[in-house]
């Protein structure tokens, strides 16, 4: 009878869908010009707000920007998953990284049980699988190889996350997520000189080039188009010195 009242809750408790719970890089990513042909590192993070102990997803990426052929992921502190054993010590198991050929699917899932005195008798009793809990997980980075040729595009992950039965509360019932993130080649807005600072010198850059029409890389002469309105123009001595000023 205990046993169906604890998988009751937890039916009651599971959560199918929800568009918080995902795997993501972030919206926009910005790769700075000096990583071309040559690599660029960048975190995948877990937020869900509810128990789980297995993810999984298909990857696509853009042509010229695609992850290093040896140690193109790097497993984070967020694969170790702590856990109380059937012996009442805290343990810290860190989850498999499991990758197929270029990347393309990644996956993990916790391979452990965990333990609780769910109704203090000090007796410990197995909930399950040992879980990520909710919150935000940095599972691994990413060393990206950045071709000469790439300047923008997706990196896309497609899965679904989810988890065995647990009786501490709520779990994710394979839920599905969809993430794109997009990257691209540049310097910030009104960093003429390409620095990755605002100051002075980007005006004088950015007037040099407006007098002689010459003296600036395509990334620098995106980067002068302050007002974004697609030409390097007078307006945009004034947008920068603007945004100089409320600095």
């Amino acid at each position: 009878m205990k046993n169906l009242i604890f998988a009751a809750i937890a039916a009651l408790a599971t959560v199918s869908m929800n568009s918080a719970n995902t795997i993501t890089m972030g919206d926009s990513v910005r790769i700075n010009p000096n990583r071309l042909s040559g690599y660029y590192q960048h975190k995948a993070v877990m937020h869900i707000d509810a128990y789980a102990d297995t993810w999984q997803m298909a990857v696509t990426y853009p042509e010229g920007l695609t992850p290093k052929l040896v140690a193109g992921v790097t497993p984070l502190a967020g694969m170790n998953v702590d856990y109380l054993d059937r012996n009442g010590v805290w343990q810290s198991y860190i989850a498999p990284l499991n990758v197929s050929v270029m990347y393309k699917d990644i996956s993990s899932h916790v391979g452990v049980d965990g333990y609780w005195d769910y109704n203090m008798d000090g007796e410990l009793e197995s909930y399950g699988t040992a879980k990520w809990e909710a919150g935000s997980h940095e599972l691994f980075e990413y060393n990206l190889y950045v071709a000469p040729g790439f300047r923008s595009g997706y990196i896309t992950f497609d899965g679904s996350i989810s988890s065995g039965s647990d009786r501490r509360g709520a779990i994710l019932a394979n839920v599905v997520f969809f993430s794109r993130t997009y990257f691209w080649v540049g310097y910030l807005r009104g960093d003429v000189t390409g620095n990755d600072k605002h100051n002075i010198d980007d005006v004088s850059a950015l007037i040099d080039y407006l007098l002689m029409g010459e003296g600036l890389d395509e990334f620098q002469v995106a980067a002068a188009d302050v007002n974004q309105d697609g030409r390097v123009s007078i307006a945009d001595v004034s947008a920068l010195t603007d945004m100089l000023l409320k600095k």
